[in-house]
C-alpha cells in the first residue's frame, strides 16, 4: 500500500513538473524571442516618430506579438526604396512621398496625422523677404517630400516654377547647415529643423509659407505604408501592427508632452525643440481614422491629395485611390481593438 501511495505521489510530482514546464513555455511566448520582428522606417521628428515610439514605450506592439525595430531615414522616398529592397518592412511617410503610392510603389495601411510642420524660410541678408524674391535664388529642399510640394505651391502662387529658381536637394540637417553658413538663400524643410534655423539665425529669417498657407487646396497627411507585395502576403501581421498603432495614437492624443520627451530621447534631440514640435501636427485617434473610413472622408482626402499631385505634375495621371489605400486593414484593426 505504501508503494502505491509513493507511486501516486511520484506521479503527481511528475505531472506537476511537466505542467510547470508547460506553463513556463507559455509564459515565454510573450518574450521578445518569440515576437515577430518588424523593421519600421521613420524620420526624426514628432510627426513621423511619435506613434511608433509611444507604441514601443507603452508595450502596445508587444501586446500584439510584435517586436518593432526603428530605422531612421531623412525622407520618405528613401524609406520606400528601402522597403522595395527588403531592408525594412513598413514606413511612416509624409505628404510628399504619397506620390509614390499613387505610382504603385506603396500601399497605405493607416493614416497617422495631419502635418503643419513644413515651412519655407528665407534669409533676409540674401535679399529674400517674400515669395517673389525667390526668383533666381538657390533653395534647398528634400526632393519628393511634402516640403518640396509646399515650395512648388508657393512658387506657383507667384507665377513661377522650379525652373525660375535653383533647387538643391538636401536633407533637413544639411539644409540647416547651408542656411546658417549662407550657402543658400532659402530652404523648404520641416520641424524640428525649422526651429534650429530660426534659433541660430534669429531676425535674419522670414517665414514665407507653411502647410496652413495652402490648407484650402490640400491637406498634408502622414501615413504608414508597405509595398503592395508585402501587403498581399502579410495581412494578419499588418492588422496586428495597426492594432498596436491605434493604441499608441490614442495614448499620444492625451499625453503629447510626455511623448515629445520620449521622441527627443529616441532621436537624441533637444527636448525643448521636440516640445515645440508637438504643436506641428493634428494628432488623430483610432476612432477618427475608423469614422473617416466609414463615412468616406478618408477616401476623399486621399483623392484631393492626388489631384494636387496631378496639378503640380508630380504624377503622370490620376489613379483610383482604392488601388493603394487598404481600408480593410484600418477597419479590421479598430474592430479587433473594440470588441464588446
Amino acid at each position: 500500500m505504501r508503494r502505491l501511495v509513493g507511486l501516486g505521489l511520484s506521479l503527481v510530482f511528475l505531472v506537476g513538473m511537466l505542467s510547470g514546464c508547460g506553463n513556463s513555455n507559455l509564459g515565454n511566448s510573450a518574450n521578445s524571442t518569440s515576437l515577430r520582428t518588424l523593421k519600421v522606417g521613420y524620420m526624426p521628428n514628432m510627426g513621423s516618430a511619435s506613434a511608433l515610439v509611444t507604441g514601443i514605450k507603452m508595450g502596445y506592439f508587444k501586446q500584439e506579438g510584435l517586436n518593432v525595430q526603428l530605422v531612421q531615414f531623412s525622407a520618405g522616398p528613401g524609406e520606400i526604396a528601402a522597403m522595395a529592397s527588403g531592408n525594412i518592412d513598413i514606413s511612416q511617410i509624409g505628404n510628399g512621398a504619397h506620390t509614390l503610392a499613387a505610382k504603385g510603389k506603396a500601399d497605405i495601411i493607416c493614416l497617422d496625422d495631419f502635418s503643419i510642420a513644413d515651412e519655407i524660410l528665407g534669409n533676409k541678408d540674401k535679399g529674400v523677404n517674400s515669395i517673389s524674391d525667390l526668383r533666381g535664388k538657390k533653395i534647398a529642399t528634400s526632393l519628393g517630400s511634402s516640403s518640396q510640394l509646399i515650395l512648388d505651391l508657393a512658387l506657383a502662387s507667384k507665377g513661377m516654377t522650379e525652373k525660375d529658381v535653383t533647387v538643391v536637394n538636401m536633407d533637413p540637417s544639411s539644409a540647416v547647415t547651408a542656411m546658417v553658413s549662407g550657402n543658400i538663400a532659402a530652404c523648404a524643410i520641416w520641424s524640428p529643423s525649422t526651429f534650429i534655423v530660426k534659433q541660430k539665425m534669429g531676425n535674419k529669417i522670414v517665414m514665407l509659407a507653411n502647410d496652413t498657407t495652402f490648407k484650402d487646396k490640400v491637406s498634408f497627411p502622414s501615413s504608414f505604408v508597405v509595398t503592395p507585395a508585402y501587403a498581399q502576403k502579410h495581412q494578419t501581421v499588418l492588422v496586428k501592427f495597426v492594432q498596436g498603432l491605434y493604441k499608441a495614437m490614442d495614448y499620444r492624443a492625451g499625453h503629447i508632452k510626455q511623448v515629445a520627451d520620449w521622441v527627443a530621447s529616441e532621436i537624441k534631440q533637444d527636448p525643448s525643440l521636440l516640445q515645440q514640435d508637438a504643436h506641428t501636427s493634428k494628432w488623430l485617434t483610432s476612432k477618427y481614422v475608423f469614422d473617416a473610413v466609414k463615412d468616406g472622408t478618408l477616401k476623399k482626402m486621399y483623392q484631393n491629395q492626388e489631384q494636387v499631385f496631378l496639378q503640380q505634375g508630380l504624377i503622370p495621371s490620376s489613379v483610383n485611390v482604392d488601388n493603394y489605400v487598404l481600408y480593410n486593414i484600418m477597419t479590421r484593426a479598430y474592430e479587433a481593438n473594440n470588441k464588446a
